[in-house]
């Protein structure tokens, strides 16, 4: 059974399956775990318009779902799942090929501003 395109996004670029579970995944690992050859799955990316080449012309946030991604049960999954879909979708409809989204500041991955010169954010 071919995953829809919503499945593929959570597979592929959060590393969310479809029971919800968080795993570094290549190419390569998510044409395994999907049953198909990888040229196969480049052409269900492609089509769903997630691949690489679209999602680097799209002004979203990936990186940030991606780190939550890693941190969700498998209970609160799908609500995420939901959130980054809804919102790529919404990007996507907004995209820009003439503009390549590729700098991600790690400094502010949330958007929110902060991007000061203190880079121990995380251990307060």
């Amino acid at each position: 059974m071919q995953p829809t395109p919503k499945a593929l996004f959570a597979l592929y670029h959060l590393g969310l399956d479809a029971a919800g579970t968080y795993k570094f995944r290549n190419m390569a690992q998510c044409a395994r775990l999907l049953q198909v050859e990888t040229a196969q799955l480049q052409a269900l990316l492609a089509a769903a318009q997630i691949d690489a080449d679209t999602v680097g012309h799209v002004e979203f946030a990936l990186s940030k779902f991606h780190a939550q991604a890693q941190f969700v049960t498998p209970d609160t999954a799908a609500a995420l799942i939901d959130e980054a879909w809804q919102g790529y979708q919404q990007a996507l409809a907004r995209i820009d090929r003439g503009q390549f989204f590729h700098s991600v500041n790690y400094d502010d991955l949330w958007g929110d501003g902060w991007d000061g010169d203190d880079d121990n954010r995380g251990n307060r």
